[in-house]
């Protein structure tokens, strides 16, 4: 008599348990394995890896459909193919979950999922609201006008700062898009259009962006100054909040910053030096000044998503940062010293990500 098991005559709770433990690219190739492995599939909630993982996109890499991700957990790279023409060669700027914001060689901007290959267009540049201007080259590159000064598109990709939010369930989704310093502008589901954000007028006083981050639909932006402005985005038309924190921890030295938002709301800073050396700073309960923190409360602060996530136990490191400044890097806030995860060559590029999968 055969002890053998058929697979496709698992029961479903235990092919739900089994499928609840693999990885996104195991669970891929799991669904595919018989009509009834997928009906399991379909009836599962969401899946989503609790490790950071990192998608690269090397120097000099030639024009293909592919692209890389790195498992860093597994210490495995996998190439993802078929995410359209050329995409090896355009650029990533921000993610959510398994989606990313994409710049392509004609300037133009998309939303692309790189595990369904679902993919969202987004309006042209030219379509913007406000006083920007853009003036498209013949070689499909392009500059910025912004009062009568011209900012060339390579200094405004160097200079850039973009965050992304996809609602898994609907494909509903704002994109923010922060072009050097100085100018912000953002479109989101229903906008055949991009509209500004005013960064040194009006009831925002943004003066200026170092970074950007979206939660809960509020918008927290950095200013050059090191001050926190947020935005509701839970209208159509952003919203400048009162709740905003004027007092810059830095104010005798120049640094630069990166922002966070934990799973609570509580608001992050974080600076480095050398590349090594970190501190990090929460605002205080009152909202007015920073605070430096010793404990992430077992969290783990992922700074290309510009929010912190659960810790658990044999995924991400609790009180620890991940971290990109050219290369990636990961951080032990009790040592507050960043060690060196992925290196990323110059003219290349790479970004933190946690993959996510629903069903179709």
């Amino acid at each position: 008599m055969s002890n053998k098991v058929n697979r496709s005559e698992l029961n479903s709770d235990v092919l739900q348990s089994i499928l609840e433990r693999l990885s996104i690219i195991d669970y891929l190739k799991a669904r595919s394995v018989c009509k009834n492995w997928y009906i399991v599939c379909k009836q599962m909630s969401p899946i989503q890896d609790k490790f950071p993982w990192i998608i690269s996109f090397p120097r000099r890499r030639p024009k293909s459909s592919t692209c890389q991700v790195f498992n860093p957990k597994e210490g495995k790279f996998y190439t993802l193919r078929n995410l359209g023409n050329d995409f090896s060669t355009h650029q990533c700027l921000a993610t959510s979950g398994s989606w990313l914001l994409m710049l392509d060689l004609r300037s133009n901007l998309y939303v692309l999922n790189v595990f369904t290959r679902e993919r969202i267009e987004l309006p042209t540049l030219e379509s913007h609201q406000g006083r920007l201007q853009v003036h498209r080259l013949q070689n499909n590159t392009f500059t910025f006008m912004i009062n009568q000064s011209s900012v060339s598109a390579s200094n405004v990709l160097n200079r850039t700062k973009a965050v992304l939010w996809v609602d898994e369930k609907t494909n509903g989704y704002i994109v923010v898009w922060s072009i050097g310093l100085s100018y912000i502008m953002y479109t989101r589901s229903g906008f055949d259009f991009w509209r500004e954000i005013p960064t040194k007028e009006g009831p925002e006083n943004l003066h200026g962006c170092q970074d950007i981050v979206y939660k809960d639909n509020k918008l927290y932006v950095l200013s050059r100054l090191n001050r926190i402005r947020i935005l509701d985005f839970s209208q159509e038309l952003p919203r400048a909040l009162l709740d905003n924190v004027d007092d810059d921890p830095f104010r005798d030295e120049t640094r630069l910053s990166k922002i966070g938002v934990t799973v609570s709301g509580e608001v992050l800073m974080v600076t480095n030096r050398l590349k090594q050396v970190f501190n990090i700073l929460k605002m205080n309960s009152d909202g007015t000044s920073w605070d430096e923190v010793e404990s992430l409360e077992g969290e783990a602060w992922i700074t290309d998503l510009g929010v912190t996530v659960p810790a658990v136990d044999g995924t991400t490191r609790p009180d620890s940062i991940y971290y990109r400044d050219g290369s990636l890097y990961c951080g032990d806030l009790s040592i507050q010293v960043l060690e060196m995860v992925f290196n990323v060559h110059k003219d290349g590029h790479a970004r933190w990500f946690i993959p996510r999968l629903r069903e179709l």
